[in-house]
């Protein structure tokens, strides 16, 4: 087990030091945003004109089909050959081509169709629907690209495939630092000219995806006959439905959200979108990393019906998951305005547009923790293929969040929506970890429950610290750097070394294992 436990950490390090560069590479493409873009009417048509690539990404690329994906590839490997496996991916690939096609198409038709009959409309809705037609062929490049990472990821190959995601962002800051400033008294073409550095950056990375599967022998074939016919097709239906109705659901959600906050102000969607995209930087860094490796382990596990291997796994990967995020939640909560300041403020990204995305981080700081292990605790499903149970729950969640974001939306504004996610996405994984208990018996919650509230008291040590030091450092501020960038990197610096120092005086197995995967000597 031990061996079992070193090689998901070693995985997943290598999963996230190429996620954590893309990462920074796209907050600096944020900074850049915030700025350049600024935090009104015209970031709110460049977030709700990227919404929907983002959800066709998160549906068909590397969501509930890539999810899907993972175990019918790992099942092929372990039972059958490579070329079997190749084959099987060659349908997929052309039959999720015709789909997307088909897709981007009917979308761009509607999109152009529309425009002549918004000229009245507000020039931010004008905006996002003359974005949607360039924007569109993004999703085909996407999609294909996340199908192809979760065969390469079934293949214990993580992270060059990792790396291949940080093409868009390299892509989006060349475009916002070389380009975007010869636009700057026309701000539409800023936007189009983002949008155009987006599709090229697909064209990019799919090529690159390419590469790496035919350096394999994974490259899918030109030749293929009876699409949907193959019994692949028909197994990744059957297990891709319910997870694209329920991701649909969530996705739904998303969008219901954006479109509330459309009613509170001009400050609200962008203050959501740049609150997100801190928020996403631990969840990316961690738990979509550890989450792709996961449940590849567990549907392993799955196909040689080893249970006791599989409980061990998500044991060991929900322990970590929690080990990482949750200081890093209680870090964002307390800190959420320095964070804000030292990213976002500057040029078009003023006090109030600082104020208002502090309001809405605040929120969802909290759910971090759900945020994250959700990523994991789905495993526990898809990796025997049960595709319908997390769809029910997130169809119930869904319902909730509407509801709680119309209670809560006035009083609270954009904060109000960002309580509504948390709570749900806490209610959610609650719900999913009762099930997956009645469904194996037990999933080691007594050992795992004891191991949060460590890591809780932990970090609430290690802020106290923490603070002390921000506390006496907060006026130091350097002219040539951006606002609070000193006091902040010294009392984050603190914050990890004694949180990590009283993580090994407390014993935690987390932090030796994690310094073990670092080669840190003890």
């Amino acid at each position: 087990m031990a061996e079992i436990k070193h090689n998901l950490l070693r995985h997943s390090s290598g999963v996230s030091f190429a996620t954590i560069v893309s990462r920074i590479l796209g907050l600096a493409r944020e900074m850049l945003l915030s700025r350049i873009i600024g935090g009104k009417e015209l970031m709110t048509a460049w977030a709700m004109g990227f919404m929907i690539p983002n959800l066709l990404r998160r549906l068909l690329g590397e969501g509930a089909l890539g999810t899907a994906i993972v175990p019918i590839m790992t099942y092929t490997f372990e039972r059958e050959d490579k070329e079997s496996a190749r084959k099987k991916l060659t349908v997929i690939t052309a039959v999720l081509g015709i789909i997307l096609a088909i897709i981007c198409i009917i979308v761009s038709g509607i999109a152009l169709a529309a425009i002549p009959f918004l000229e009245s409309a507000p020039a931010r809705v004008l905006m996002t629907f003359k974005l949607i037609p360039v924007l569109m062929p993004y999703s085909f490049f996407i999609c294909l690209i996340g199908i192809f990472g979760s065969v390469m990821n079934s293949m214990n190959r993580y992270f060059l495939p990792a790396v291949a995601s940080i093409t868009l962002n390299l892509v989006m800051i060349l475009c916002l630092v070389f380009v975007c400033p010869y636009y700057s008294s026309t701000p539409i073409n800023m936007i189009y000219a983002l949008s155009i550095a987006v599709l090229a950056s697909g064209v990019l990375q799919l090529v690159m995806m390419l590469w790496l599967l035919e350096r394999d022998g994974m490259l899918p074939s030109a030749r293929v006959s009876s699409l949907f016919s193959q019994p692949v097709v028909k197994e990744l239906w059957h297990l891709t439905l319910p997870g694209i109705i329920g991701a649909s659901f969530l996705q739904i959600s998303f969008v219901i959200d954006r479109m509330m906050a459309c009613y509170i102000s001009d400050y609200a969607v962008p203050a959501l979108y740049f609150s997100d995209r801190l928020i996403d930087l631990p969840i990316g860094v961690f738990a979509v990393a550890m989450g792709s490796v996961v449940l590849t382990e567990l549907s392993r596990y799955a196909a040689k019906n080893d249970i006791a291997g599989m409980l061990s796994s998500f044991k060991h990967a929900l322990e970590n998951i929690l080990f990482l995020c949750i200081p890093v939640a209680l870090f964002t909560l307390v800190f959420s305005k320095p964070l804000v300041h030292v990213f976002y403020y500057g040029g078009k990204f003023g006090d109030r547009e600082v104020a208002e995305t502090v309001w809405a981080m605040l929120f969802y700081a909290a759910g971090i923790p759900a945020f994250s292990a959700i990523k994991i605790i789905v495993s526990g499903f898809h990796s025997r293929k049960d595709m319908k149970t997390p769809v029910k729950v997130a169809v119930s969640c869904l319902v909730l969040n509407v509801i709680l974001n119309l209670i809560l939306m006035w009083p609270l504004r954009q904060g109000g929506i960002a309580l509504s996610t948390t709570i749900c996405s806490f209610l959610n994984c609650s719900i999913l970890l009762y099930l997956l208990r009645k469904q194996l018996g037990t999933i080691h919650l007594r050992q795992i429950i004891p191991s949060a509230l460590r890591t809780v008291l932990i970090s609430l040590l290690a802020l106290a610290a923490a603070y002390s030091v921000y506390l006496g450092t907060a006026t130091i501020q350097l002219k040539s750097l951006p606002r609070d960038i000193v006091p902040l990197t010294l009392t984050g610096s603190v914050f990890v070394a004694i949180y990590m120092i009283f993580s090994l005086l407390f014993k935690s197995a987390e932090a030796r294992e994690w310094l073990r995967v670092l080669h840190i000597r003890k």
